[in-house]
């Protein structure tokens, strides 16, 4: 027996025992959801009613359980799918089933395979993958920059006006605006006080691609972040958002896989489900020392201080319901500039209650 032969066979062995140990995992597992992309656009939110996805390796065939799988991306052209799964591993595969069959408010429907373009499963499970852990280290956490670069500066961790390299900028493209963001969807940020300095210093010069006015200030802090993307056309965005304008109006809300449905550029923006909490105006913006923010979640209810005064104090009962696969009970931090305005943060702070 050749050595090509004698690897295939060891590939496949580990391949069958790990299939088998994901089987034994998912019995001890809450009922999986789904959400099905369409190439027309449209979207299905579901339980899908067969327990795994059955496809042909290079070396073999196998069952793959759906609750190991977080994303499974089709490209029919090619009668392949690359399939995520859940520990970090990728599989590039062919399909063996040309429907997938699920059960919906609209009763069970199998769209052909041909027909997808991305399906997405999530499971009422506590324990979940580690959160990714960003590249910056600061106020104690790490932090994902995206969309554009970041440095800290001295006791600030401020934008800079520069994109991160291999990103696709724009208005035309995937996103504006510098963001940053950390431990999504981590099941263990429930209740939570985060304390911070924010500033929005305002638009710089150097990099104004669609000449935005000068004075815009506008910006949003996000907690309990179940899920996000840095591109606005993938399905993600599931999250509370304090968002705060530069005429001191500021409003308190949340939304489900908020996203654009087009393959690059903003357009056809949808999600599965939004709430505004609470409106205000008055807010003292200062564009240069910043201003003050304190924001405490303890179960449903939501209290938000901004330079010492109470803005908010607001209990959402949905808080706990799940929306297009996603809860918004637990999840990370985050900052975003609007469009292509500048600023930083200091003095980060985050306390578990």
């Amino acid at each position: 027996m050749n050595r090509r032969i004698l690897i295939l066979l060891a590939l496949s062995a580990s391949l069958a025992a790990t299939a088998t140990a994901w089987g034994h995992e998912t019995a001890k597992k809450a009922e999986v959801q789904v959400v099905v992309e369409l190439a027309d656009g449209s979207r299905l939110v579901g339980t899908p009613l067969d327990q795994a996805l059955h496809v042909k390796l290079d070396f073999m065939k196998a069952a793959i359980p759906l609750a190991s799988i977080k994303e499974c991306e089709v490209r029919p052209k090619k009668e392949r799918v690359t399939i995520h799964l859940k520990n970090g591993d990728r599989l590039t595969c062919t399909l063996e089933m040309h429907r997938f069959k699920m059960e919906t408010v609209l009763g069970k429907l199998s769209p052909e395979f041909g027909q997808i373009d991305r399906l997405t499963f999530t499971t009422g499970e506590k324990a979940s993958s580690p959160a990714e852990k960003g590249s910056i280290e600061f106020g104690g956490i790490n932090w994902l920059p995206w969309k554009t670069l970041f440095e800290v500066q001295g006791d600030k961790l401020a934008t800079v006006p520069k994109v991160r390299p291999g990103f696709n900028y724009g208005h035309n493209g995937s996103s504006r605006g510098p963001t940053l963001m950390s431990n999504i969807g981590n099941p263990d940020w429930k209740d939570y006080r985060v304390e911070f300095e924010y500033c929005v210093t305002g638009v710089d010069p150097s990099f104004n691609p669609y000449g935005l006015p000068l004075d815009y200030h506008d910006g949003v802090f996000h907690f309990h972040v179940a899920n996000a993307r840095e591109s606005w056309n993938q399905c993600g965005a599931s999250m509370y958002s304090l968002s705060v304008q530069g005429d001191g109006a500021w409003s308190l809300a949340c939304t489900y896989n908020d996203y654009c449905r087009v393959p690059s550029g903003y357009g056809n923006p949808g999600s599965d489900g939004k709430r505004k909490l609470a409106t205000g105006e008055g807010l003292k913006i200062d564009r240069e020392n910043g201003n003050k923010f304190r924001i405490e979640v303890r179960g449903q209810r939501i209290q938000v201080w901004v330079d010492g005064e109470q803005i908010a104090d607001v209990t959402d009962e949905q808080m706990g319901e799940t929306i297009g696969g996603q809860t918004l009970d637990h999840g990370g931090v985050g900052f975003h500039w609007g469009l292509d305005s500048m600023g930083w943060i200091r003095n980060f702070s985050l306390k578990p209650l």
